[in-house]
C-alpha cells in the first residue's frame, strides 16, 4: 500500500526519481499552500534532501493543473446566452487557442532540432562588428564623450526645455504607435506566440547566479504533461539577469563596477549611429525586433542556463538583456537574482508583474539582511574627500565646455559635500550608531537654500556621475567609483524613508555616514500583496520568528504555512555533541574568550577528537580576530605542532587556494583540519560532502559585533517599536535580545549544515560552549540537528562515542 501511495504521489508531482518520504511530504505541503489560500509559505528542508527538485515538481504541477482548471472555468460563463451558443463559442475559442499553441510548439520543436539556424548570416555580421568596435574604441576616448548631457537651471530655460521634452515624448509615442500598426499590417503572423500570454507564473529567486543555474539544471529532469492537443509542450523557462551578467558589448561588458556598466549602457543608447551599441534596438528597428523574437523562441526551444543567453544574443546580433524581455508574457517559470526581484525599480525596468503569481525565494535565510542592504548606503569621509577632488578636477578641465546649468550644479555638489565634511568635523567624537539629524547638518550654513531634490534630478538627467567616473578612470585617478556612492547617499537625503535612519559608524578608524533601512517589511509588503503566494525556502530557516515579526507582521498566522522536515540520512549517520573540556566547561563569551588556559584546553580537546576522526575536520570560529588569537596561543605552546602531526592544519586567512590545498591533503590519505570563520568565505555555499567534513566543530557562539553602527541602530529601532506597541520596557529589551540571538543561531545552522550533503553521507558535529546546553539556544537549532544532540555526556564519553560512530560507519 505504501509503495502505491509513493507511486501515486510521484505521478501527481511528476518527480523524475523515486522521491524520499520527506520529499513527498514537502511537495504535498507546498501544494496545500498554493491551493489552500495561504499567503506565505516557510519551508525548511536541509541541504542534500532534494529541496530544489521538490520546489520545481510541486509548483510546476500546480501551475499546469491550474491552467487546465482555469480553461474549464472560462468555459462556464454566467451570462444569459443560451447554452448551445455558449458551448459553440467556447469550442471555437478553445480550437483557436489550441491551434495557435500547436503551431508555436511545433515551431519550437523545429528550432530545437535545427541548432544551425542563421549561422552563416551571423558569422558575416560578427565580422563586421569586430571591425567596427576598434573604430568605436578610438572615438570613445574623445574628450566630448566625458561631457554631461546639457542641463538648464531653474527658470524659463528649464520650463521651455521641459515643454520641448514633453512634446518630443508625445511625438515619439505617436510615431511608435504608427510603427506598431504598420508592423502589424506588414508582418502579420510573424510572431508565432501572439495571443499565448500567461498571467500566472512561477518566479524563482535566489542569491547568486550559480544557485539559479543549479535550478535550471534541475528543471530539465522532470517531464510535465502537455496541455496542447497532440503536441509536446515545451516548458517556457526564462532566466533573467542584470546587465553585468548579460551585456555582450565588447567594451561595456569589461567594466567591473556595476553602476558604471549600467550608466555606460544607457549612455550608448542615446549616442549617434557611430557610437551606438550595435546590439541595442528600439521599437522602430523592425529587423532587430524580428531577431529578438527569434532569440526568445530559441530560448524557449530548450531549457537554457543564463550563460547561454550571451551566446544566443551574439548569434542573433541582439542584446540579451533587452531581448530576454520578449519572453516574459508567455513564460511559465522565471528565475531572477534577489536584487531584480526585491527592488521595485528593477521590476519596473524589466516590466515584470508578479500580480497573482507564485514567488519562490530560495536560500531565504539571508532575506532580511539582503533587503536592508539593497536599500541602504554608506559613505566614508574618505569617499567624500575623493569625490570632492574629482569634481574640482573635472570642473577645472571642462569648465569652458559646460553650459551654465552644468557648471552651477557641479558647484552645488561641491558645496553639499563641503557641508557634510564640515558637519563631521564639528561633531567631535562620533560613536557607532549615533543618529544624524539632517537639520543639524545644514544648521548655520546656506545649504538649506539648496534644493536637494532638484539636485537629484540633475544627477539623473545629466549622468554626471558616469561622465566624471569615466574621465577619472581614463586618467587612472580612481580605482573605486566613489561618486556613485555619494549620489546614492544624496538621493537618500532628498527622500528619506520613515523606516530608515541616518547614523555614524566607525570602521578601521574611518568615520562613515550611513543611511539604513530599518524596517524591511514595508519594502517586502508590495511583493506579498501582489503575489498569489510567497514561498520562503531554505536549508536552514530556523529561527523562524524573525520572518513573522519583521518581514510580514501584518499577515495573520492562519495565512502562513510552516513546514520543516528531517534529513534523508538515517539517524545513525549523524551524532551531535555539546563538548566540555577535560578540566572545565568551555565558555567563549566575549569577556572570557581570551583565557589562554581555556584556549589550550580547547586545543587539547580537539587534538583528542581528531585522532579518532577520519579524513577532514572543519572548525568554525566566531571571527577572524578570535581565530588569529587562538592560533597564536596554540603556536606559543605545543598544541599547534601536535595538531599538525595528526592532521595538516589549514587556516582560512592563510591562502586563496585553501580549499584546493585542504582537499588535496585529504585525498593523500593523512587527513586535514580546516580553520574557518562563520560568515567567512567558507561558511556558506561550499559543499563539505563526504571526506571533506567527517566532522564539523563550532567554537563559541558567533554573535555579531554588538558595537557596529548597523546593529546598534537595528536593535534600538526594534526596542522602540515594541515599546510603542506594548508600553513594556522588559518586553522591548527581550525582543532585541531574541533578535540578536536569532542572527547568531541562523549563522550556526548555516555553517554546521554544510557537512551532510546526500543520503549516504555521515558526520559528527561538536559544539564547544556550555551555552549550547541552555534551552533558548538549543531550541533555535535546526530540528534535524537538535533531535540528535548528546549534551549530557563527559568529554571522555564524547571521545568513546566518536570512536564507536566511525567504527560502525566503516
Amino acid at each position: 500500500m505504501e509503495n502505491e501511495d509513493t507511486e501515486a504521489n510521484k505521478k501527481k508531482f511528476y518527480h523524475p526519481y523515486d522521491p524520499y518520504d520527506i520529499q513527498i511530504d514537502f511537495m504535498k505541503a507546498l501544494n496545500e499552500t498554493l491551493t489552500g489560500g495561504y499567503k506565505i509559505g516557510i519551508f525548511e528542508s536541509p541541504t542534500g534532501t532534494g529541496k530544489t527538485l521538490s520546489l520545481i515538481c510541486s509548483t510546476m504541477s500546480w501551475l499546469r493543473s491550474r491552467r487546465t482548471e482555469s480553461e474549464e472555468a472560462n468555459d462556464e460563463d454566467d451570462d444569459d446566452e443560451p447554452a448551445w451558443i455558449k458551448e459553440s463559442y467556447s469550442n471555437l475559442l478553445s480550437k483557436k487557442n489550441n491551434d495557435a499553441a500547436q503551431a508555436y510548439e511545433a515551431h519550437l520543436t523545429e528550432i530545437a532540432n535545427n541548432s544551425k539556424i542563421r549561422q552563416v548570416q551571423v558569422l558575416k555580421e560578427s565580422n563586421k562588428k569586430c571591425k567596427r568596435f576598434k573604430k568605436i574604441d578610438a572615438e570613445v576616448q574623445e574628450e566630448d564623450s566625458f561631457l554631461p548631457n546639457d542641463y538648464n537651471s531653474d527658470g524659463d530655460d528649464e520650463l521651455n526645455s521641459q515643454r520641448a521634452e514633453n512634446l518630443k515624448e508625445k511625438n515619439d509615442a505617436l510615431n511608435s504607435e504608427i510603427q506598431k500598426l504598420l508592423k502589424n499590417i506588414d508582418r502579420k503572423d510573424k510572431d508565432e506566440a501572439e495571443g499565448l500570454s500567461k498571467d500566472v507564473k512561477i518566479f524563482f529567486s535566489s542569491r547568486t547566479h550559480s544557485q539559479l543555474n543549479q535550478f535550471s539544471s534541475q528543471l530539465r529532469l522532470p517531464n510535465f504533461p502537455s496541455l496542447v492537443d497532440h503536441q509536446e509542450e515545451h516548458l517556457k523557462y526564462l532566466p533573467l539577469g542584470s546587465r553585468k551578467q548579460l551585456c555582450i558589448h565588447e567594451k561595456v561588458s569589461q567594466l567591473k563596477d556595476v553602476s558604471l556598466l549600467n550608466e555606460a549602457c544607457l549612455d550608448m543608447q542615446k549616442q549617434d549611429s557611430k557610437k551606438k551599441c550595435d546590439f541595442y534596438f528600439t521599437q522602430k528597428d523592425m529587423e532587430k525586433q524580428d531577431r529578438a523574437i527569434e532569440f526568445r523562441d530559441t530560448l524557449f526551444s530548450k531549457i537554457h542556463d543564463i550563460e547561454d543567453l550571451n551566446t544566443i544574443g551574439k548569434d542573433f546580433g541582439v542584446c540579451p538583456y533587452y531581448s530576454v524581455r520578449k519572453g516574459i508574457p508567455i513564460a511559465e517559470v522565471v528565475t531572477l537574482p534577489y536584487q531584480l526581484l526585491l527592488q521595485k525599480s528593477s521590476r519596473e525596468a524589466l516590466k515584470i508583474s508578479i500580480k497573482d503569481c507564485v514567488v519562490v525565494i530560495d536560500e531565504a535565510h539571508n532575506l532580511l539582511d539582503t533587503i536592508i542592504s539593497l536599500h541602504s548606503v554608506s559613505v566614508s569621509i574618505d569617499d567624500f574627500t575623493v569625490c570632492k577632488q574629482a569634481l574640482k578636477k573635472y570642473l577645472s578641465k571642462f569648465s569652458r565646455k559646460l553650459n551654465g546649468g552644468n557648471r552651477i550644479n557641479i558647484m552645488k555638489l561641491v558645496k553639499i559635500i563641503d557641508i557634510f565634511l564640515k558637519y563631521v568635523e564639528s561633531c567631535g567624537k562620533k560613536s557607532p550608531g549615533k543618529e544624524i539629524n539632517l537639520l543639524d547638518v545644514f544648521q548655520g550654513t546656506t545649504g538649506d537654500l539648496l534644493n536637494i531634490k532638484k539636485l537629484e534630478k540633475y544627477l539623473t538627467v545629466s549622468k554626471i556621475a558616469f561622465k566624471i567616473e569615466s574621465y577619472m578612470e581614463k586618467e587612472n585617478q580612481s580605482s573605486t567609483p566613489t561618486l556613485f556612492k555619494v549620489v546614492e547617499f544624496l538621493k537618500a537625503v532628498s527622500n528619506p524613508s520613515r523606516e530608515g535612519k541616518f547614523f555614524f559608524d566607525l570602521k578601521n578608524h574611518v568615520t562613515s555616514l550611513n543611511y539604513m533601512l530599518l524596517d524591511p517589511s514595508e519594502v517586502f509588503k508590495e511583493i506579498v500583496e501582489d503575489a498569489r503566494c510567497v514561498v520562503l525556502a531554505g536549508g536552514t530557516m530556523e529561527p523562524i520568528d524573525d520572518y513573522t515579526n519583521y518581514l510580514f507582521p501584518y499577515i495573520d498566522e492562519s495565512k502562513i504555512k510552516k513546514f520543516t522536515c528531517g534529513h534523508v540520512i538515517p539517524k545513525e549517520n549523524l551524532d551531535v555533541f555539546v563538548v566540555g573540556g577535560k578540566t572545565r566547561e568551555f565558555d567563549f563569551s566575549f569577556d572570557k574568550r581570551n583565557d589562554s588556559v581555556m584556549i589550550k584546553d580547547l586545543g587539547s580537546a580537539i587534538l583528542s577528537l581528531i585522532k579518532t576522526i577520519p579524513a577532514g575536520v572543519v572548525i568554525f570560529f566566531p571571527s577572524y580576530k578570535f581565530l588569529s588569537d587562538i592560533v597564536n596561543v596554540w603556536k606559543s605552546c605545543s598544541v599547534w605542532d601536535d595538531l599538525n602531526n595528526v592532521k595538516q592544519v589549514f587556516s582560512e586567512s592563510s591562502s586563496n587556494n585553501i580549499l584546493v590545498d585542504y582537499s588535496l591533503a585529504i585525498s593523500q590519505g593523512k587527513g586535514a583540519v580546516l580553520l574557518s570563520v562563520v560568515g567567512g568565505r567558507l561558511s556558506e555555499g561550499i559543499n563539505f560532502s563526504d571526506d571533506l567534513a567527517r566532522a564539523v566543530m563550532m567554537v563559541g557562539l558567533p554573535f555579531p559585533n554588538v558595537f557596529s553602527g548597523e546593529l546598534i541602530s537595528r536593535r534600538k529601532y526594534i526596542e522602540e517599536q515594541v515599546w510603542s506597541k506594548t508600553g513594556n520596557r522588559n518586553l522591548a529589551q527581550e525582543a532585541t535580545k531574541v533578535f540578536y540571538e536569532n542572527i547568531c543561531m541562523r549563522a550556526v545552522n548555516q555553517s554546521v549544515g554544510r557537512s551532510i550533503r546526500h543520503k549516504g553521507d555521515y558526520s559528527t558535529i561538536y559544539f564547544f560552549d556550555k551555552r549550547y546546553h541552555t534551552s533558548r539556544i538549543k531550541l533555535k537549532l535546526s530540528n534535524w540537528i537538535k533531535e540528535r544532540i548528546n549534551d549530557s555526556v563527559s568529554f571522555d564519553q564524547v571521545v568513546l562515542k566518536t570512536v564507536d560512530f566511525f567504527q560502525n560507519r566503516n
